[in-house]
Parts: C-alpha cells; structure tokens; sequence
C-alpha cells in the first residue's frame, strides 16, 4: 500500500479499522465510521463502493500498517538467534501498537476468514513473513545453533501468539488480577519473556556429557 495514499481514504480506513475491529463486520455501520471522519457516509461509497468494499480495504490496509516501518534487511545478515530475537521484537511492538489489528483479525477469524481468503495481496505478507522466518531457521540449523527437528511453521505459531496474548486478552487480565499487560514496565517484561521462551524453545540442546 502506497505511503502517498489520498489522505481522505487514509482518514476513512482508520476509523474504519477501529469500527470493525470492535464491532465486527455485521455490527459496524457505515453512519458510525462516516461520523468519525472528516468525510461523509457518500464519499465512504464513492471510495469503497460499499461496506463489503469498505471492510475489504480495511482488512488490507491494517496488514499493511502494522508491517509498516520493519526493516527487515538487518534479519537476514544477523546471526541467527539474533535474528530472531529482533524479527519476535518487531513483531510484539507492532501488535502493541496496533491493537486493533489484533481484534480485527480475531474478528475475521470468527467469520471463517470470509474477507482474507479472497485477499491475495495479505496472503502473500503473510507468506513473505513465513519465508524470512524459514530463512532465520534454516539458517540457524546449518550452523548448529538451532534444533535440526524445527519446523518453522510451529515457531512461527508460536511467537505469533505469545505476542498477540497479551493484547486479546489485556481485559481479562486487568479485570482478575489487576495487571494491565500494556503498561510499560509489563510490556517489556512481557517482550523478555517470550523472547527467552522462543530462544530456548528454538536452540540446540547441550551436549551431555
């Protein structure tokens, strides 16, 4: 997605993103979102065409946003572990700044992907990541610092969802132990955490002796 996006869409697709995220896709209305911009529910359709279009942008739009700003060029000179270290790290500070993103995706998640499955520009960010993170792996067990039973999908898994925990369920948790995971503090001992379970998760296991 261009960075010189018509800041009137920009403006709607944020809202936008806020709306499905909270309410879903049958429980957004297109009146909502247009009262919270700085447009109109007719520029909304003459952009989108219409709420399916809208949702369809939307979804797009925040894979793009939460992937914005990466540089991933480092991860592929890095040592391995290293690599990884820092690809677990982009990916818990852009969730974290992003919690929408998370929402939006357990919504579409709960309607059987209905909108992603025909989106193959996010099909193809989300296969780029699995490549670099393939790449990290591989990399990693040639060298013997990473198990050679690995299989990238499940670490992938893995860091993915420790990652988003921490936001889909911030309520809960503030709620039953009066913890809030997004404070600072807690947000950096969380990242901490899952880095140090992902690292040992990932590394060869010292030889006995």
């Amino acid at each position: 997605m261009p960075e010189s996006m018509d800041p009137v869409k920009r403006n709607i697709l944020e809202v936008a993103l806020a709306e499905f995220a909270n309410f879903g896709f049958e429980g957004s209305r297109i009146e909502s979102i247009a009262a919270g911009t700085h447009t109109s529910k007719r520029m909304i359709y003459y952009h989108f065409g219409s709420k399916e279009g809208l949702y369809a942008a939307v979804l797009e739009f925040a894979y793009w946003v939460v992937r914005d700003g990466e540089d991933t060029a480092p991860l592929l000179s890095l040592p391995p572990m290293q690599a990884l270290v820092r690809y677990i790290t982009y990916a818990f500070t852009s969730f974290s700044r992003y919690p929408d993103f998370i929402r939006l995706s357990q919504q579409e998640s709960l309607q059987g992907l209905r909108f992603l499955k025909h989106s193959p520009a996010i099909v193809q960010m989300n296969r780029a990541s699995l490549a670099l993170l393939q790449d990290i792996v591989r990399r990693g067990q040639a060298d013997g610092s990473m198990r050679a039973d690995l299989e990238p999908i499940h670490v992938y898994m893995n860091y993915i969802g420790l990652c988003h925990y921490h936001i889909s369920s911030r309520h809960n948790y503030a709620v039953q132990f009066d913890f809030d995971p997004a404070q600072p503090e807690n947000s950096q001992a969380r990242l901490a955490s899952i880095c140090d379970m992902m690292v040992r998760y990932v590394q060869c296991s010292p030889a006995k002796t």
